[in-house]
């Protein structure tokens, strides 16, 4: 009879920002301690208006999956450093994980 995988329960942080944060929170990210995360180009709607000309940049979501002590870095990261001078949002919830090695 096989034995089931357990799979641990992590968060998923999910960071919406201004392209031009990228290589900075790409840093500060690692440097919390975060294993990786994955970053896309956005495109979407909300209270700061649509982004619909490319003189403004583009919007980039960053996903890390990772603890919720390292999610608690680095949103007190992001709220000294970034929410009151930049259009940005941030969420998490708590998701399981195939790989778990992967994230811790």
């Amino acid at each position: 009879m096989s034995e089931d995988i357990r799979i641990p329960e992590l968060q998923l942080l999910t960071i919406i920002c201004d392209e031009s944060l990228e290589s900075h929170l790409s840093e500060e990210i690692l440097e919390s301690g975060a294993k990786g995360y994955s970053v896309t180009r956005v495109e979407g709607s909300g209270k700061s208006g649509t982004r619909d000309n490319l003189w403004d940049g583009e919007n980039i979501k960053f996903e890390v999956v990772t603890t919720q002590e390292i999610v608690d870095k680095i949103l007190n990261l992001l709220a000294k450093k970034y929410m009151d001078r930049y259009a940005m949002i941030a969420y998490h919830s708590q998701v399981r994980a195939m790989r778990p090695e992967h994230f811790i």
